[in-house]
């Protein structure tokens, strides 16, 4: 594939429509978070969000920083749609409306975190800010707006569609089938190739290694083995062993009293003395 002639085939068209879903459908969310929102509905959206979700579950509780105004020497209040002002342009945080500093406040300040059951928290920011919606009518619109991006992009590619089908083909003209396909047989004779060399390597190590061992047996001195003196010494075990077996045999058997006395020993051929009682040992 010619890569420097890819630029002048890239499908302009067809990226710029396949882009267009992600980044429109992100626009109109942002422009709705920003301008179709009430301040303090931005700012409890999220609040919202979670204590409609686990209304439903008992006992459940959900995290929320209430808002409220503040003065020197007065009691602070929560804060309803007339005391707070966007900021300037793309800024979304929150500010005291003309109207509020005019009747004597000075600013604005958060609650610490509370838990608060779910349910309650639901029905007070329904009530109060969100004019009786629920969170899925809130977030209706932009939800609307977002699903009808695909059919408009749609809807300009089929009006385009010979133009995109121009793109396409140039494109598949620069980038060949046979050089984006996967060569097989190449690559196995590459893998083959470094399977040989591998075993060739080990087989020339081990050789050598075999070698360098059978080199330094060689090297090791023998002691020469005499057959006259080996069967000289077998002679001598076999006469020395036929001394002792006769010299064994030849003393005769000696036996040794049982009798409680003085121990003697006997002949064999030794005829015993009878018995006599003064040998008793009371």
């Amino acid at each position: 594939m010619q890569w420097l002639h890819l630029p002048r085939a890239f499908p302009l068209r067809i990226a710029s429509l396949m882009t267009a879903v992600p980044v429109i459908t992100l626009t109109m969310f942002l422009s709705w978070f920003g301008w179709g929102l009430q301040p303090l509905e931005r700012y409890y959206l999220m609040a919202y969000w979670g204590s409609s979700t686990s209304a439903n579950q008992p006992r459940s509780t959900t995290q929320i920083e209430f808002l409220f105004k503040t003065a020197p020497g007065r009691k602070s209040k929560p804060v309803i749609d007339v005391d707070v002002a966007s900021g300037r342009m793309w800024n979304l945080s929150l500010e005291l409306s003309s109207s509020a500093n005019e009747r004597g406040w000075i600013s604005l300040a958060k609650s610490r975190p509370e838990a608060v059951n779910s349910a309650e928290l639901k029905r007070l920011l329904q009530e109060d800010f969100y004019g009786s919606r629920s969170f899925r009518q809130v977030i209706a619109e932009p939800l609307f707006y977002a699903s009808s991006v695909p059919l408009l992009v749609l809807y300009v590619a089929f009006m385009m569609k010979r133009e995109l089908g121009i793109e396409w083909h140039r494109l598949r003209e620069e980038v060949s089938a046979s050089e984006l396909a996967f060569n097989l047989m190449e690559t196995w004779t590459q893998f083959a190739k470094c399977i040989r060399s591998w075993i060739g390597r080990r087989i020339a190590v081990d050789k050598a290694r075999l070698q360098r061992a059978h080199s330094a047996m060689k090297t090791v001195p023998h002691t020469a083995v005499v057959p006259g003196g080996v069967q000289q010494a077998e002679t001598n075990l076999l006469t020395g062993e036929k001394q002792y077996l006769s010299s064994a045999l030849q003393e005769p058997p000696q036996r040794r009293s049982i009798f409680p006395g003085a121990a003697s020993l006997h002949n064999a051929k030794e005829q015993s003395k009878p018995w006599d009682e003064s040998q008793w040992i009371d």
